[in-house]
């Protein structure tokens, strides 16, 4: 049997996804040997079919299920969009939460966006931030207003309540 042949044979076509029947990765993701190496059978199936997948580019499932291998469902995009459009990605989940932690709303007026160094984006609860600052002021007033050692008795956890 021919190359071609043994990978078809491992494939259940139905009208929505073409499922991978032979082995897996650990990922869920079809494995398929050609040229004395493993590959992930929808690239060979993107490949075979489509043609080379770009330079810089990952196969996308746009269905979601990771041992399809029918090429209308895979679509080369950047790692960037592909985690970005995952159900599961961390990325994708903070996304979708609309209150902080504390249960401050994120809106347009309570939210604080920012730019990491790396050029990725984060946001801040503003009431939460405003919040830590605040007990943060208290703090280091309290501190200041103490004797020294007993300001470094409380840094050092070793304050019991009398004045030293």
């Amino acid at each position: 049997m021919d190359v071609e042949g043994r990978f078809w044979g491992k494939v259940q076509v139905t009208d929505g996804c073409w499922l991978w029947t032979a082995g897996t990765d650990g990922k869920g993701y079809g494995k398929f040997h050609l040229d004395g190496r493993a590959r992930r059978a929808h690239r060979v199936s993107y490949e075979w079919t489509i043609g080379p997948i770009p330079p810089g580019l990952t196969l996308d499932h746009l269905c979601r299920n990771r041992a399809c291998v029918r090429p209308s469902h895979l679509e080369p995009v950047g790692q960037a969009e592909n985690t970005r459009r995952s159900p599961m990605a961390p990325t994708t989940v903070n996304a979708g939460k609309t209150r902080c932690p504390k249960g401050h709303p994120y809106d347009e007026i309570n939210t604080y966006l920012g730019r990491r160094s790396d050029g990725s984006h984060f946001r801040v609860c503003r009431a939460c931030r405003v919040e830590h600052r605040l007990a943060y002021a208290e703090r280091r007033r309290s501190r200041r207003a103490m004797s020294g050692a007993a300001a470094r008795a409380i840094t050092n956890n070793t304050y019991d309540g009398e004045d030293a």
